[in-house]
C-alpha cells in the first residue's frame, strides 16, 4: 500500500471522519464539484487547493475566500507547505493532516462520498477539537523531557524531614513547566495516565541517582486507579530506585469506590508501598471509607489548613475531630500547605503529625 495524505475531522455522531486525497490538485469548498464539499455558510464555494510539488511536497493556497484558511490557528495568504500533524482551518471547519500508509476501505464516513465529505457547521470562530501542541506532548513523553521538584514533608514536633513528595514539571521547550497546564493539555488527547506515570518515572530517577535511602510521595491519576497498568509501573519505578520507600498518594476520588479500592490498595502493600490519601477534605471523601480502607498517611487538603487560626471556633473543632479520628484508625495525618507559624500553631494544637508547606520547604528541583 502506498502513502496517502488525508484529512481527519472532528468526530461526527462518534465517527471520525477520515477523507482520503487520492489525486491532485484537490479543491475544498461549498461547491459540490470540489473534492472536499463542507456544507457551511463560513465557507466559500471554491475556499482552498492541495497541490503536490514536484518535490513531493503538500502545499495548500487559499482561493481568495471570504472567512479565511488557516494553518495551525495562522491564516495563510500564500501557498503554505504543509506537513503531517498540521491543523487546518476552512472557516470553522477543523481538521488535522495525516499521512500514513492506509487502504482506501478503512475512509469511512456516514456523510463522506468517495472524496466528498458534507458537513453542517454553524460555528463563527476556530474550534479546537484538536491539539495544536500534540507532536511536542508526545516528543515530551517519548524523549523524557521532564524533571522534578522534590518538597519536604516533616515531623510537626521535631521539624526532621521524613519523606518528600515528588512534583512533576514539563522540561519542553514549546510547552509549558507547569504540571496543571500540562494534564489540561494531556486531557485533550487522552494522555493523562501516560503523563502521571512519566512523572514517577522521573522521580524514581532522581532517587537511584541520590543513592541512599528516602522516602517518596508520588501522585496517581483517578483515571489509572483501576488499571492494571498501574501496578506495572508502580513495579517498575520500585525496581528503578530500590532504596526508595514508596508512597502512593491515592485522590480522594477513588476513596468512595470502596471495593474497588481495597484491592488496589492490597496490591500496592504487596509490594510494599504504602498508601496515603490525599487532598482529603476537598470533596466526596467519606469517613466510612477510610474506616474501612484505613491509609498509611491522610493528607488534609490545603484548603482547610488555609488561615486556619482565623477559621470560626466550629470549624476549628471541627478539623480537630477529624484529625483525632483519623488518628484513632491507625494513620499519619499530614497537614498540607502550612505556610505561616500561625498556621502551624494550630496545626499542631489539633494533633496534626506530619506537616508540608512552604514554612518548612519549597519545592526544589532535583
Amino acid at each position: 500500500m502506498a502513502k496517502s495524505w488525508f484529512l481527519k475531522g472532528a468526530p461526527v455522531d462518534g465517527n471520525t471522519v477520515l477523507i482520503p486525497m487520492h489525486s491532485f490538485p484537490a479543491t475544498v469548498g461549498r461547491s459540490t464539484q470540489c473534492a472536499v464539499t463542507i456544507d457551511s455558510n463560513g465557507v466559500s464555494r471554491f475556499h482552498a487547493q492541495f497541490d503536490m510539488s514536484a518535490q513531493g511536497e503538500l502545499l495548500l493556497t487559499d482561493l481568495g475566500s471570504t472567512n479565511g484558511t488557516y494553518r495551525n490557528r495562522e491564516r495563510i495568504t500564500a501557498p503554505t507547505s504543509i506537513i503531517e500533524g498540521d491543523i487546518l482551518h476552512f472557516g470553522s471547519a477543523e481538521f488535522r493532516v495525516n499521512q500514513t500508509e492506509i487502504g482506501n476501505s478503512q475512509f469511512q464516513s456516514k456523510a463522506c462520498s468517495e472524496q466528498t465529505c458534507f458537513f453542517d457547521i454553524a460555528q463563527h470562530s476556530l474550534p479546537e477539537n484538536f491539539l495544536l501542541q500534540e507532536s511536542d506532548f508526545i516528543e515530551m513523553l517519548s524523549s523524557g523531557l521532564l524533571k522534578v521538584a522534590w518538597q519536604p514533608i516533616v515531623d510537626f514536633h521535631t521539624l526532621d524531614v521524613l519523606a518528600y513528595e515528588v512534583l512533576g514539571r514539563g522540561a519542553h521547550l514549546a510547552l509549558p513547566q507547569s504540571p496543571m497546564q500540562l494534564f489540561q493539555l494531556a486531557e485533550k488527547i487522552n494522555k493523562e495516565v501516560a503523563l502521571s506515570q512519566a512523572f514517577r518515572v522521573c522521580g524514581a530517577k532522581a532517587a537511584a541517582r541520590r543513592g541512599e535511602p528516602v522516602r517518596l510521595f508520588m501522585n496517581s491519576h483517578p483515571q489509572e486507579m483501576f488499571l492494571e497498568s498501574f501496578f506495572t509501573s508502580v513495579e517498575q519505578i520500585c525496581l528503578l530506585a530500590p532504596q526508595m520507600e514508596l508512597v502512593m498518594e491515592i485522590h480522594e476520588t477513588a476513596v468512595v469506590e470502596g471495593n474497588r479500592l481495597k484491592i488496589v490498595v492490597d496490591r500496592l502493600r504487596s509490594n510494599g508501598v504504602l498508601m496515603a490519601y490525599d487532598d482529603f477534605g476537598a470533596g466526596q471523601a467519606r469517613l466510612q471509607e477510610i474506616a474501612e480502607i484505613p491509609a498509611d498517611i491522610v493528607k488534609f487538603d490545603m484548603a482547610l489548613i488555609r488561615d486556619i487560626h482565623r477559621a470560626p471556633p466550629k470549624k476549628q473543632q471541627m478539623i480537630e475531630q477529624l484529625v483525632k479520628i483519623v488518628t484513632d484508625l491507625g494513620s499519619q495525618t499530614l497537614a498540607e500547605g502550612v505556610e505561616t507559624e500561625e498556621e502551624a500553631v494550630v496545626c499542631r494544637q489539633m494533633g496534626f503529625q506530619l506537616c508540608q508547606g512552604y514554612l518548612t520547604g519549597k519545592p526544589e528541583l532535583v
